[in-house]
């Protein structure tokens, strides 16, 4: 399971400067486990297929950009790393939900370790829930909207409610009919967008789902690492805990604006339908946009919480800060404001990225390490 720091220099891509304008351009974070990887990201080349963007194994500027089955030029992977390579290059598409999805059942498998093939196990079952939860909200708000006065209040439980299969169904028809559409296609679009808003949540749901519990956690992180460095003094780890902050606050404005904006899409289930029959690309794009701005998130915020001794916050903050995801250009479009980079990039030329950024640790320590993080992000 583990690899070598060897890094093969005369097979090395050139590194490149990265300034995307697009989140489909930045790509998908990928949990990799090999330390040389961390930052990795995935995304559709030019020329079709899948390339990998890898930041400057040095820690300096730029990144080398290669085709997805060149993992190895850079470093041996390990296991886990070499299987998730292979699955992901066949994905039909890159987005955060199917690299997170796939990196599941790669965990499941065992290969970055017990303690994340437990977690990933879980994780699975609570997708297939809350799938199901989800689907069953969605028709209790047809039967609401619609206004049966049969409705009952919606409390997340559909086995608190056997007797309502037969409401449900006699929703769909009328709403059917509104439509124009067989009500077969109805309970089918619905099913579509229970799989679509299954990580934003609902209303009347008591549990709280993936995107709300990051934001959630982003949260504390932001305040834990801010005050964190109210106590230091200045310092290279003094930047990196302020780039941190600076981009979380950033990130959760903009992905509590996006997230409220997907919520809105189930204030009118009639006009959700109707607008899934006739854009449904839209309709995705609108549900999706939390995801992939708190996209990488999730692991800067497993490393500040595995640094549970003091001693290892300030080599944690470095390896934050350089995870901290580019806000692209198309921010600005997704909540109507302008989204200045000039900020983060002074940010990035401050830190000293050329130091001991990997801590110092052996490279199987680090492995161990991100394994321990794969069963926290699971």
């Amino acid at each position: 399971m583990h690899a070598d720091m060897a890094v093969p220099a005369p097979t090395l891509p050139l590194v490149q400067s990265y300034h995307p304008t697009t989140f489909l351009d930045r790509g998908v974070a990928v949990p990799f486990t090999t330390p040389l990887l961390a930052g990795t990201r995935a995304r559709p080349a030019e020329r079709g297929g899948t390339e990998l963007v890898v930041p400057n194994p040095s820690g300096g500027r730029g990144v080398y950009i290669l085709p997805w089955g060149d993992l190895r030029a850079l470093c041996n992977p390990t296991v886990h790393d070499r299987r998730l390579n292979e699955r992901a290059a066949a994905l039909p598409s890159i987005v955060p939900s199917s690299i997170r999805d796939l990196a599941r059942q790669v965990a499941a498998e065992g290969l970055a370790g017990p303690a994340a093939k437990q977690a990933a196990e879980i994780a699975l079952e609570a997708d297939r829930r809350d799938r199901l939860l989800t689907n069953f909200l969605l028709l209790m708000l047809v039967v609401k909207q619609i206004g049966s006065r049969m409705a009952p209040a919606a409390d997340g439980h559909p086995e608190r409610a056997p007797d309502l299969a037969e409401r449900a169904r006699q929703a769909v028809v009328l709403i059917a009919a509104r439509l124009g559409q067989p009500a077969d296609m109805v309970a089918a679009n619905l099913e579509t967008l229970a799989d679509l808003l299954i990580g934003i949540g609902l209303p009347g749901q008591t549990e709280e789902c993936r995107i709300p519990r990051l934001l959630r956690t982003l949260g504390r992180v932001h305040d834990e690492v801010s005050a964190w460095r109210g106590q230091r003094g200045d310092g290279n780890s003094s930047l990196c805990a302020e780039m941190v902050v600076s981009a979380g606050a950033l990130t959760l404005t903009c992905a509590e604006t996006t997230l409220a904006e997907a919520h809105a899409l189930t204030n009118d289930i009639t006009a959700l339908l109707r607008d899934w029959a006739t854009a449904p690309a839209k309709i995705a794009r609108v549900a999706a946009r939390p995801d992939w701005l708190l996209d990488g998130w999730e692991q800067i915020c497993c490393l500040w919480d595995d640094a549970t001794d003091p001693a290892d916050r300030p080599a944690a903050l470095v390896e934050m800060a350089l995870l901290v995801p580019i806000l692209p250009q198309e921010t600005a479009l997704w909540i109507g404001a302008v989204v200045d980079p000039v900020k983060l990039a002074a940010y990035r030329r401050k830190v000293l990225l050329n130091e001991d950024w990997r801590t110092g640790m052996a490279v199987y320590t680090l492995i161990a390490r991100n394994e321990r993080l794969r069963a926290m992000a699971a």
